[in-house]
């Protein structure tokens, strides 16, 4: 990007809770499509777009991140001057209210100080696309920018983006006013897409004014502050491609099923876009001859011996002869007998469900969930 010197974050703590489901993990790292996790889309953006000097900004639960990050070689390209760096604060869990990604970067203060980067990238763990993020970097650049916003476009924000803010923009390109997450709306908007582009000066600048005597504003609350008051005027860029926000669990489980129509698997899944995630070295999945399978994400490692229909199944799976699996998610390393019926249900990592039993959910479309470790 023309010698500009770039820093990414993966910014954790923008990220909704989806109840159960995140109750021993982020939502970044998540499963999605059996062998991702959500993160792994805003980590292979950075990759893809050449920044290889990349923050990982975590919230809570950093057991589950770093065990996915694992060696963090995956999304390194340049092995001698790219890394991925963990920034956590101690403090953050004991005082929820003020655990902020502002906060954070406090506490982890070398990133406005001591690193050489010239411009920091934020992107949220929970937006899933495919962002090539140099345009986006090169206009800011370009137009002299102390801070730009990505923003799309929705049909309605109470059903797309709702964990998002939206944003009205003046005909110059410019913010003029931010509509927080905790507002009721709906119908058309520019929703934030969790991507900001920001001069590290600047951030240096603002971070500390405003998160002392406001501890618990999170960036973009600073930035809207910054720009209500006229300190700086912030640029809003229009991402028009394919994308989607994960903020409940309904959704996670729809745009989890929306990705067994070709449409929406090819706009995600483009081969000239990299999709980087841990490697696991598993064998090939096994599939025993009475086995039948229809429409389904089968991941690699998985004995399948039974009838998959309309499922995402992950890493590890067993499911017995005689079993039926229909319009369900599967987490990895789950262990389901014979003569089994499974139906429209959610069964988290490492459960075992015994031969001949039988789980559906009641409502059509929402999986039920089983947590981590259920055994029946």
């Amino acid at each position: 990007m023309n010698g500009h010197r770039i820093y990414g974050i993966v910014d954790f703590h923008t990220s909704p809770s989806l109840g159960n489901l995140t109750a021993n993990r982020p939502l970044g790292s998540t499963s999605f499509l059996g062998r991702y996790a959500l993160c792994d889309f805003a980590l292979s953006n950075f990759t893809n777009s050449g920044i290889d000097n990349i923050g990982l900004l975590i919230k809570d639960h950093q057991r589950s991140i770093l065990k996915h990050v694992g060696s963090m070689h995956a999304w390194v390209n340049n092995t001698k001057r790219g890394k991925l760096t963990v920034m956590y604060n101690e403090y953050g869990p004991l005082n929820p209210k003020t655990n902020t990604d502002a906060r954070n970067i406090m506490e982890n203060d070398y990133v406005l100080y001591d690193i050489s980067a010239d411009y920091l990238v934020f992107q949220s763990s929970h937006i899933v696309a495919n962002i090539d993020l140099r345009p986006i970097i090169e206009e800011h650049i370009e137009r002299g920018e102390a801070i730009t916003i990505v923003y799309k476009k929705v049909k309605d924000i109470a059903k797309e983006f709702s964990s998002e803010a939206n944003i009205d923009i003046d005909e110059d390109g410019y913010v003029v006013e931010f509509t927080g997450a905790n507002k009721k709306r709906k119908g058309k908007a520019n929703a934030t897409m969790g991507v900001i582009v920001i001069n590290r000066t600047v951030l240096a600048e603002v971070l500390p004014n405003y998160t002392k005597p406001y501890p618990e504003y999170s960036v973009m609350q600073i930035i809207d502050a910054v720009a209500k008051e006229g300190n700086y005027r912030v640029h809003a860029y229009e991402f028009k491609d394919f994308a989607f926000c994960i903020d409940t669990y309904e959704n996670y489980c729809k745009h989890m099923f929306d990705m067994l129509e070709y449409k929406n698997a090819h706009a995600l899944l483009d081969t000239n876009w990299d999709h980087l995630t841990k490697t696991h070295d598993t064998v090939p999945t096994l599939y025993g001859e009475k086995a039948n399978v229809k429409n389904s994400y089968i991941a690699n490692g998985c004995i399948i011996e039974g009838t998959v229909e309309n499922c995402l199944i992950g890493r590890g799976v067993k499911i017995g002869e005689g079993t039926t699996v229909k319009d369900s998610i599967i987490f990895s390393g789950v262990n389901i007998g014979d003569k089994c019926t499974i139906e429209n249900v959610l069964i988290d990592k490492y459960s075992i469900i015994t031969k001949g039993k039988t789980l559906k959910g009641e409502v059509e479309g929402l999986p039920a969930y089983y947590r981590q470790g259920f055994i029946l």
